[in-house]
């Protein structure tokens, strides 16, 4: 017996049964990967999701690093659905996160040690996450410097010699403090990524450090080399959450990007305006996706790749 799921016609086998003429798509489990950092002086889960394949293929695929994650993805689904309906081409997703968390608000905790580039004392900067003291062992922030070097020097050879990646095409996604760091990423080393999804920046974090960076990068440079998707939801800065002035600081970087003029830089900016903080994630993830790859044509489908693959000779 043979279970298969037809999916905008595409045919996925689900389970063994007798031998067939021609090749089924797969999607093989997530794969988790325990890596000890030198540079961090820490471990990491690193979860894998390889995008749904034709067995035989030897495609070389992009790479999307995720640093807001914790036991999984946000949605496993999303990602494979996108790939599927070829709304965006397939990739390999590579989630980033903490074993030694157990539960979602200590790795929120640990979050704020890798994401930041500037060391903020509790509720210092401009409403800043108390961290220290909060941990055994202690963390501290300001650790982007370390984390970045464990991602570059670790976290991407482990990936490149383990997976069918293409080491020429790279992306980033992470929130909140993931769009901090993302930023970061960006005016310190852009070459670590061609593609940046910047989900709702905190870049209120430090008195504003990171917009400082945005500006001394630009007195140095003529070029910004990237295809980058800033998110936001409209509802971020409302209320208690005013004085982080999320909307408003995004706001300010998109004006400081298009002002440079920057040849390389291909940006793309999104106000979700009925969208709180915690509801824009998984919007600011996908449109992201959908964004930095841009529009796909049918022939570069899996569907028309599979069709092609199965087409039988000419007589």
């Amino acid at each position: 017996m043979k279970i298969c799921l037809a999916a905008g016609g595409l045919l996925v086998g689900l389970a063994a049964g007798p031998a067939v003429a021609q090749p089924l798509i797969t999607v093989a489990p997530v794969t988790t990967h325990r890596l000890v950092s030198k540079a961090v002086g820490d471990s990491f889960e690193i979860r894998v999701l390889l995008p749904p394949m034709i067995p035989g293929e030897t495609t070389r695929f992009p790479v999307v690093y995720m640093t807001d994650v914790h036991n999984g993805f946000i949605v496993d689904e999303d990602h494979l659905r996108l790939m599927m309906m070829n709304d965006t081409p397939r990739y390999i997703a590579v989630g980033i996160g903490y074993p030694g968390a157990s539960s979602i608000m200590q790795a929120t905790f640990i979050r704020s040690r890798d994401l930041t580039q500037v060391l903020v004392k509790d509720r210092e900067g401009g409403g800043g996450m108390p961290v220290a003291g909060v941990l055994r062992p202690a963390v501290t922030s300001g650790g982007a410097d370390k984390f970045l070097a464990f991602i570059r020097d670790e976290l991407m050879p482990f990936i490149d010699a383990r997976y069918s990646t293409d080491p020429a095409d790279r992306g980033y996604w992470g929130d909140s403090l993931g769009g901090l760091f993302g930023s970061y990423v960006l005016f310190t080393k852009p070459d670590t990524f061609n593609r940046y999804i910047i989900g709702s920046p905190s870049l209120w974090w430090g008195g504003e450090d990171a917009l400082k960076l945005a500006e001394a990068y630009g007195k140095t440079h003529s070029d910004l080399r990237a295809n980058v998707f800033i998110g936001v939801g409209g509802l971020e800065e409302m209320g208690p959450a005013a004085s982080s002035r999320m909307v408003t600081n995004v706001l300010r970087l998109e004006t400081m990007l298009r002002a440079k003029k920057y040849p390389g830089l291909q940006l793309s900016t999104r106000i979700f305006s009925d969208e709180s903080h915690i509801s824009v994630v998984g919007m600011n993830l996908v449109r992201g996706l959908v964004s930095v790859f841009g529009p796909q044509s049918p022939e570069s489908g899996l569907a028309a790749k599979y069709a092609a693959m199965v087409k039988p000779p000419p007589a």
